[in-house]
């Protein structure tokens, strides 16, 4: 993953062009494989700068989660906001493709969230699980409940871990999309292609067994 230096430097807030220099060494060397020194290099300001707007690496950290995380990547993937005649099914492949689309503006969030959240001993884990406000989205299990109870969705689907399953099944392999065209059995996979295989496996996984949807 290249580093776009002229694109984070473009940023005329200094504390934005921190956050945006922030994210992106990250998901490239870890939080804890990058130093305070790095993040003012790339940003282009002097380490004093980074002290004057986060006083601690861990409120660096928290800004992050309330700022990239939280109020840009959930923005796109918020399911509080659903429309009633939107189904179950359609919930999901919607989810899907706002999740793949966010990526198109934040081409960091794969490798961070893989490093960061997903991995044990992730250090944004126990901030974004805070600063999500998670059980504000708890439309979106009740949905699945209330689908089930009506036979429209595979009763053996788990709405509690749908939609950890999903953020899994996009997260995961774009942040190894650099690698795909090096594995014989993958090849190289667009973005859409990605999508399809997604929607496909999840709509098909979603429907009653032996049920026919129109």
């Amino acid at each position: 993953m290249k580093i776009p230096k002229d694109q984070i430097n473009k940023i005329t807030d200094a504390r934005l062009r921190l956050l945006e220099a922030a994210v992106w060494l990250f998901a490239e060397q870890g939080i804890n494989g990058t130093t305070v020194a790095e993040i003012a290099q790339l940003a282009d300001v002097t380490s004093a700068m980074v002290h004057y707007y986060f006083k601690t690496k861990d409120q660096l950290l928290d800004a992050v989660v309330d700022e990239k995380l939280v109020g840009e990547f959930f923005t796109f993937v918020d399911v509080v906001q659903i429309q009633e005649q939107t189904s179950a099914i359609e919930l999901v492949e919607n989810l899907v493709w706002r999740i793949i689309n966010a990526t198109d503006k934040m081409p960091w969030l794969p490798p961070l969230w893989i490093r960061e959240v997903l991995s044990e001993g992730g250090m944004l884990r126990e901030k974004l699980i805070v600063h999500a406000g998670f059980g504000k989205k708890l439309n979106f299990k009740e949905i699945f409940i209330m689908a089930q109870q009506e036979g429209k969705i595979n009763n053996e689907i788990d709405p509690g871990l749908l939609f950890l399953s999903v953020m899994g099944l996009t997260l995961l392999p774009l942040s190894v999309a650099k690698s795909w065209e090096c594995i014989p059995l993958i090849g190289k996979v667009s973005k859409q292609e990605l999508g399809k295989h997604v929607t496909a496996l999840l709509k098909n996984g979603l429907a009653v067994p032996g049920s026919e949807r129109k």
